[in-house]
């Protein structure tokens, strides 16, 4: 833990010494000189060298070698931005993982509050209702001779609340011009008030919860009582999200607030109006899909309770929340809740801590938890309930495989992937199509010399888009024109491999009939693109869908009933040990797409290797004995969940200016290890990235590797405080990785 909660800070003659936490890369906080005391959670302005920031007053003991401290420049709360119970939490979060206090809070904040400005209220007050403290029968009579007053006071009975354009498309106010006018002298006699819209109150359940579900919900009952971690493994289609909101009903019924956090690409228009149809006003959403006042009022409402719930991506997890009774975390193995970088943390494990300093449960969620999520729940350290069937009466899909050792594709299609498809718009049912990978092409090369079209600033092939006729590097963006001939031989350029755009085009040829639409992030950029994409597929506006792994996140496609995956081998034989999992997960994933309307659904996989043994129990959808298959990787390989993994990354505009700073920073931890005489820990020898140069940074890292995780951050406390203070030249950046995801 960073420090210890102080009753005062020291006081001196001339004021007190406040320790603030700056956003700034240094792991610290920095004391500055105050003539009042300020309470911890406040955001203050202090000088920081040549320039003035925002930092936010932190219970940290001062730096007693420090003598001459600059003055804060203005206290910029009158009350703290931040509870101690929130600080506690962002303080632990930056012990945790290493990174620099000041960013930490930083990040926690929503952007308006990361100015120079005050706390305000974003709500004023801007609907009208009659004063409920004068009868209305006495208003009446002092409106007997202002007749255009009487019509909008009465616009407003039966308890209306609405704003002022609202009350103008009325149509017993038509023949009014000045309705504003009116209003405001209706407001100065005191007949009508300034309100804030009510909230509406939870909608009656109109759902049933089946036999599963009403066992989930009743360990989940039977738990809200303190600390608890519940796993709710449900297979696609299993009405996990049933369960939670019924849990959530129970919370807010008290007067209670809810914190939901789902993958970004999941937080869809469908999810919010199914919460908004259950839980009315209450609902709130926090995600990068809104402007940075709409994050605002959301961030205050949960800070004042008004929210009931809180239905967010990511970074909301450091949502202040007044009354928060329950965090569900859905989707939980989903890898966009890791921050892959800056402050690298991962929201679901920092959603379970949150819950552990709060004493309040949390749900996780997913039909393939995590290896790391499922271990906990087998070992007993959390409850798990299990949906093994799916809501209603739809049925798992069947999986079938594509044996390419015996069926050429065309365009990338087999002729039984071909066929299928054909039979599906003969019924006038929808198809997904499912191919990790965007662009045209992965390889421009030629036939003769073997020549590759290669990135100059990354060490990585250029993918061919063929829509904007540009070559592309993936890793740092750059675009280069299409050399119509080999620039060695002077032969045509061959195009290897498939992406989204080029099944796109083979289907075009071999359906012209048929509606296709691309769902991949060249197409979607925005949140906006991602609703109209949804909203067509949900209308039936799409025969085919061609996507990437954007198009398997929890969408719940009713018209699709068959779901074809184009190449399922890339993770068959990745150095990556999370390869395997994060290929199951996938394909599992995506094949829930199919048969979750009143029709059956069909997967077929294209694959060269049918007879591999994660494939076969991707086919059986058997998660318990892929779990124990890999379990049992893992603990003879003594990598996660078994052991804890910390990443030294590197990146360097020399080669050998990276290696050697890795070399010293292995140097040194081995001298630490042998004088803590810490057994538990490994460190490996520095290594190239499996990509070894992007944006013309040369990557490298080392793995560090403990079997006791309080022996990992032992050490690590002193090793960062040493990289830190190691100088390196300008041209080097380092960076660490708690619990990473990506070994690149």
């Amino acid at each position: 833990m960073i420090g210890l909660w102080c009753e005062m800070p020291p006081a001196s003659k001339s004021g007190f010494i406040i320790s603030v936490a700056v956003p700034v890369p240094l792991r610290r906080a920095f004391d500055y000189r105050s003539k009042s005391d300020i309470e911890p959670g406040s955001r203050v302005l202090i000088p920081f060298r040549n320039r003035q920031l925002v930092g936010v007053v932190v219970p940290l003991p001062p730096d007693k070698s420090v003598r001459k401290h600059k003055n804060i420049i203005h206290v910029l709360d009158d009350q703290p931005s931040i509870s101690p119970t929130m600080l506690e939490f962002y303080i632990w979060s930056a012990s945790y993982y290493h990174h620099p206090i000041g960013e930490v809070i930083h990040a926690a904040l929503p952007p308006n509050l990361r100015k120079a400005v005050r706390l305000y209220d974003p709500d004023t007050p801007e609907y009208y209702m009659q004063n409920p403290d004068i009868p209305e029968y006495e208003t009446l009579d002092t409106l007997s001779r202002a007749p255009k007053q009487e019509q909008l006071f009465l616009s407003l009975s039966n308890g209306q609340c609405l704003r002022l354009d609202e009350i103008e498309k009325l149509a017993q106010v038509s023949d009014i011009r000045d309705v504003r006018g009116g209003m405001q002298s209706l407001i100065r006699k005191g007949l009508v008030i300034h309100s804030h819209r009510p909230v509406n109150g939870t909608r009656p359940f109109e759902s049933t919860l089946n036999q599963e579900q009403s066992r989930s919900l009743s360990k989940i009952k039977s738990t809200e009582k303190g600390f608890h971690t519940h796993l709710v493994h449900g297979i696609t289609g299993s009405g996990k999200t049933e369960v939670y909101l019924h849990a959530i009903h129970d919370c807010l019924n008290r007067g209670q607030q809810v914190l939901v956090l789902v993958p970004e690409i999941s937080l869809t228009k469908q999810l919010v109006e199914r919460f908004v149809n259950r839980f009315g006003d209450r609902v709130h959403c926090y995600h990068s899909g809104i402007n940075k006042t709409q994050r605002y009022r959301t961030w205050w409402k949960a800070g004042n309770g008004t929210a009931g719930v809180i239905l967010g991506t990511r970074s909301a997890v450091f949502m202040p929340i007044l009354n928060l009774a329950r965090i569900v975390v859905d989707e939980e193995h989903d890898l966009s809740f890791k921050q892959m970088d800056g402050f690298r943390y991962h929201a679901r494990d920092l959603a379970i801590k949150r819950a552990s300093l709060q004493n309040i449960p949390v749900i996780l969620g997913s039909a393939t938890p995590s290896m790391e999520s499922m271990q906990n729940a087998r070992s007993g350290k959390y409850h798990l309930s299990t949906l093994r069937k799916r809501a209603g009466e739809a049925n798992l899909p069947k999986i079938q495989f594509i044996d390419l050792r015996q069926q050429s594709t065309r365009y990338g299609l087999s002729p039984s992937l071909i066929s299928a498809i054909k039979k599906q718009l003969e019924r006038s049912q929808q198809t997904i199509l499912y191919i990790n990978r965007r662009g045209y092409a992965p390889i421009a090369e030629c036939p003769n010399c073997k020549w590759r079209a290669c990135c100059d600033r990354c060490d990585a092939y250029l993918t061919y888009h063929k829509t904007s006729d540009r070559l592309c590097c993936h890793y740092c963006g750059k675009t280069f024109e299409t050399p119509g001939i080999c620039p060695q031989c002077r032969s045509e350029l061959f195009f290897r491999g498939a992406g989204t755009q080029r099944i796109e085009e083979s289907l075009e040829k071999l359906f012209p009939d048929a509606s296709i639409l691309r769902f991949d992030r060249d197409r979607v950029r925005s949140f906006r693109q991602l609703q109209d994409t949804l909203d067509a597929i949900n209308s039936g506006q799409a025969d085919i869908i061609v996507g990437t792994r954007m198009i398997s996140k929890g969408h719940d496609f009713h018209g699709v009933t068959l779901v074809g995956i184009v190449n399922a081998d890339h993770g068959l034989f990745s150095v990556d040990f999370r390869a395997p999992e994060q290929l199951f997960q996938d394909l599992l994933q995506v094949s829930g797409r199919s048969g979750r309307g009143q029709d059956p659904g069909r997967v077929l996989i294209q694959t060269h290797h049918p007879d591999n043994p994660y494939m076969e129990m991707v086919r059986t959808q058997d998660y318990d004995l892929f779990f124990e298959a890999c379990r049992e990787e893992r603990k003879l390989a003594h990598v996660p969940p078994f052991s804890s993994f910390a990443l030294w990354r590197v990146e360097s505009r020399k080669r050998e200016d990276g290696f050697r700073f890795l070399r010293k920073i292995k140097q040194y931890g081995d001298s630490l290890l042998a004088s803590m005489n810490l057994e538990a820990v490994q460190i490996m020898d520095p290594v190239h990235s499996p990509t070894p140069r992007i944006d013309e940074w040369h990557r490298s890292q080392l793995l560090v590797n403990a079997t006791t995780r309080a022996h990992l951050h032992q050490i690590l406390k002193h090793w960062v405080c040493w990289a830190e203070n190691t100088s390196t030249s300008q041209k080097l950046r380092w960076s660490l990785d708690i619990d990473p995801m990506e070994m690149y």
